[in-house]
């Protein structure tokens, strides 16, 4: 393994018990088992069912998977559904969650994203990935390549990421200031922990080397409306200090600039030119 992605292991190792104590809000989970589609941002949703369908009996692999709310909204869906991720200790707060709600037969597999060399190819008819996987990603071409392997021919590769239109920004004021080109937000190698800030044309030429055809690409914003672990809104510390907060003027640009830009980035791709059926 690389000395990056060792290192990302350790992180999360050691961060994932009070991530899931502190970080996981239960209530999320309570939402989700009322109305699974609750598991997907409000915009995105539409979109699985468009290209996917009805998911039932359906095969779907989320890798990077975190805190699993798509994998049990995949689940409650009807999907059989294989969870992985690059910690043992991710994936074992996430089966205690499974357990606690009684989710039967999902299947949890200790992966890296860029291999997972234990998942056979063409088995799955969805690779979903949520926010916040990208930015632990050292090799997306190697990912990417993987994600098209392990899918059916037909099958659909969905993500959903914060939007690289967020990255020229300085996010410590309050005021909308650019720091940095937009060709010059590639970062992470030098981090203590790595921290890849991929762009838009980076994800786009991944997947297209891979093999895959894009189908459709959205730009979306966070909404009140959304669980707090889809909405990545970007509140800096004086906003908050000026008394915003996940209600009201947050969601306003204009009471809160970063509102105006787009927060997240969503691409359908699709693997070879059959039409899924």
């Amino acid at each position: 393994m690389k000395k990056a992605n060792e290192k990302i292991v350790m992180e999360w190792s050691e961060r994932s018990d009070e991530y899931y104590q502190e970080s996981v809000n239960e209530k999320n989970y309570d939402e989700i088992i009322k109305n699974p589609e609750r598991a997907f941002p409000i915009n995105l949703f539409p979109l699985i069912t468009k290209y996917v369908g009805d998911l039932r009996g359906k095969k779907v692999c989320v890798p990077s998977s975190g805190d699993n709310v798509a994998v049990f909204g995949f689940y409650l869906l009807g999907a059989k559904v294989t969870s992985c991720d690059i910690t043992e200790n991710q994936l074992k707060n996430a089966k205690i969650l499974a357990d606690k709600y009684n989710f039967k037969d999902i299947e949890f597999v200790c992966q890296n994203s860029m291999e997972l060399d234990k998942i056979k190819d063409g088995e799955y008819d969805l690779v979903y990935t949520s926010n916040g996987v990208h930015v632990w990603i050292d090799d997306l071409p190697s990912m990417y390549k993987n994600f098209y392997r392990v899918l059916k021919p037909g099958g659909y590769n969905i993500f959903f990421e914060t939007h690289p239109m967020h990255r020229p920004f300085d996010d410590k004021t309050y005021e909308v200031k650019i720091k940095k080109l937009y060709e010059d937000v590639f970062s992470g190698a030098n981090d203590d922990v790595p921290n890849y800030t991929w762009r838009t044309q980076d994800f786009v030429n991944a997947i297209c080397a891979a093999g895959f055809t894009i189908k459709e690409m959205q730009e979306f914003h966070s909404l009140r409306e959304d669980l707090r672990s889809h909405n990545y809104l970007n509140i800096s510390d004086d906003a908050k200090e000026r008394g915003f907060n996940w209600t009201g003027d947050t969601f306003d640009w204009k009471n809160n600039p970063w509102a105006a830009l787009p927060q997240c980035l969503c691409l359908c791709s699709q693997k070879g030119d059959k039409h899924y059926e």
